[in-house]
């Protein structure tokens, strides 16, 4: 009975439901089918799971000797015990790859899954779900039995050279051997798991990845603003901070004071207006409302034309298009004006704006750090923390997955375009990176300062202190609320759906939408969610009693 001891309470409740779930989802044809398209569970997932499940295994094994060894923890017993059989399970699975063992849907799935079935030359055009071309798995099956032959050929003499050169393994040719070798394991382990398109359960994947990447990133960002929070300013800290933002005024005052640009719009308003492509979108809501001297209609019709070229044909032909927002110098002499302006270029106005704001901002920030006797860095890293947990977190992903991502994909010319998931990864995590800076604060001045002031005493730099003295015990501090962190990041993944990111909400909408079924859909995502969380609250209760026994001893 001592293991009940080890469950957490509410798993067993879960335990005691689960006879009951199980019998739903086994006898209910519309739970199935909902779970099914919930999970995406796509053709053939039983063979993609089985190709998983093999490599992940064959790959973790290869990973285990060059962690010990980098890890200086191996020894003859760790050699005997765990290394050499995990060296042998490595090698006999990749040798079962060579004999011909069929990873062809695992190719499918993982490797074209994510892809995009038009203007791939790898990917079979338009097929559901993505496959790859013959030729194409032909070559990716050449390479990979000629990378697993070099493979079985090399690792286990490397290893035997390794062992001759070094007896303990801690010789440095060891140490670079293990380590391209788990480099190479690691990094096809990375893939499978993080990144690449998992047949057998897509949707799940989607959201699991979603909170494990977000939770990293809001984690790093916290740990910013958090060490933002304790900046001491120097001697000069604020003179260099006045420097600098007067040099952006400055810069900004030169783009504001270049030449403007002289438009007209010509001709008559009775169908649309040609409007040339970059024209700002202030003149273009002028004209399109109405709102400029002369205007004789409160809306008009607009076109958007690529040159300025198309944009005098189609105004000479007359049929759609009867007025034209042009150069002044390349208006038609014939054509009547309707309303004369100048503007400044979106060239000259928009880092003007931008570098106007950041010289205001760090003007502000030094004048509220003169006052509080504080760094400026740190009255950012305040008002960011406030700021951001003042908005919703939908509004904060709605905001980054749509202007401010279309806005840095216009200023870059279209080179950064940055995919619907990875936009609300960054949105999950700079809304939450908030809420953990709060976390690591409270963790990091927890820590006795008699500590700190010891640490300095013995010669350590504040980089060392904060990694070696302060970091390791807040760490072990904010274990709880870091937990309770990740649990809620994992149910808000499902607002990722409103950037129609396929994860579990976003799948239960579709196949809800698609079969009008009132429940089934609904109970079946809820359940998923349960589980997810109580299984992620339990390993994070195993970490916490990890780190508290650990600290102990």
């Amino acid at each position: 009975m001592n293991i009940f001891k080890t469950i957490r309470p509410s798993n067993l409740v879960l335990f005691a439901a689960a006879p009951l779930i199980i019998y739903l989802f086994a006898s209910q044809r519309n739970y199935q089918r909902s779970l099914k398209a919930i999970l995406g569970i796509e053709p053939h997932a039983g063979a993609i799971f089985v190709d998983f499940v093999f490599l992940l295994v064959a790959l973790v094994a290869g990973c285990i000797l060059p962690l010990l060894v980098l890890r200086g923890k191996i020894s003859t017993s760790r050699m005997r015990k765990i290394a050499w059989p995990a060296l042998g399970v490595n090698l006999a699975c990749v040798l079962v790859l060579l004999s011909g063992y069929d990873l062809e849907a695992f190719f499918h799935s993982v490797i074209a899954g994510g892809g995009d079935t038009y203007g791939n030359p790898w990917i079979v055009e338009g097929s559901r779900p993505a496959r790859l071309t013959s030729q194409a798995l032909e070559i990716i099956e050449g390479r990979l039995r000629t990378i697993l032959l070099i493979y079985l050929v090399c690792v286990p003499l490397l290893t035997l050279v390794a062992w001759w050169r070094g007896r303990d393994l801690q010789h440095k040719t060891a140490f670079w051997i293990f380590g391209f070798i788990g480099f190479l394991n690691f990094e096809a382990l990375f893939y499978i798991v993080f990144v690449g398109h998992l047949g057998f359960a897509t949707g799940l994947m989607v959201t699991l990845r979603g909170a494990f990447f977000a939770y990293i990133f809001a984690a790093a960002l916290g740990l910013v603003w958090a060490g933002m929070q304790g900046l001491k300013p120097g001697q000069y800290t604020l003179r260099r901070f006045v420097i600098t933002a007067v040099s952006c005024l400055i810069i900004s005052g030169g783009f504001f004071l270049q030449d403007r640009e002289d438009y007209v719009l010509v001709g008559s308003l009775e169908k649309r207006i040609a409007l040339i492509k970059g024209t700002p979108q202030s003149l273009a809501d002028t004209i399109r409302f109405g709102e400029y001297p002369g205007a004789t209609s409160t809306k008009s019709q607009l076109r958007s034309v690529v040159d300025l070229d198309r944009a005098l044909e189609v105004l000479s032909q007359g049929k759609v298009v009867t007025a034209a927002f042009l150069p002044v110098a390349q208006a038609p002499e014939n054509v009547p004006v309707i309303w004369h302006t100048a503007f400044l270029a979106d060239k000259y106005r928009i880092p003007g704006i931008v570098f106007a704001a950041l010289g205001i901002l760090l003007l502000v920030l030094t004048f509220g750090a003169y006052h509080h006797r504080t760094h400026p860095l740190a009255i950012w890293a305040e008002f960011f923390i406030d700021t951001i947990r003042g908005i919703p977190m939908l509004v904060i992903i709605l905001y980054v997955g749509l202007p401010l991502s279309g806005a840095v994909k216009s200023a870059s010319g279209g080179f950064i375009d940055l995919p619907n998931f990875i936009r609300g990864i960054i949105a999950i995590a700079i809304g939450y990176s908030a809420y953990m800076a709060e976390i690591f604060r409270a963790g990091i001045e927890a820590i006795p300062k008699g500590q700190v002031e010891a640490a300095q005493s013995v010669g350590l730099t504040r980089w060392q202190v904060a990694r070696l003295v302060v970091l390791p015990q807040a760490i072990r501090i904010v274990i709880p609320p870091l937990g309770n962190e990740f649990i809620a990041m994992l149910k808000d993944t499902s607002l990722l759906s409103i950037l129609s990111v396929r994860d579990l909400t976003q799948r239960m909408r579709e196949f809800q939408a698609a079969s009008f079924l009132p429940f089934a859909p609904f109970n079946s995502a809820a359940i998923l969610y349960v589980i997810l969380t109580l299984v992620v609250a339990s390993f994070l209760k195993w970490v916490e009693r990890r780190a508290n026994s650990k600290y102990k001893s």
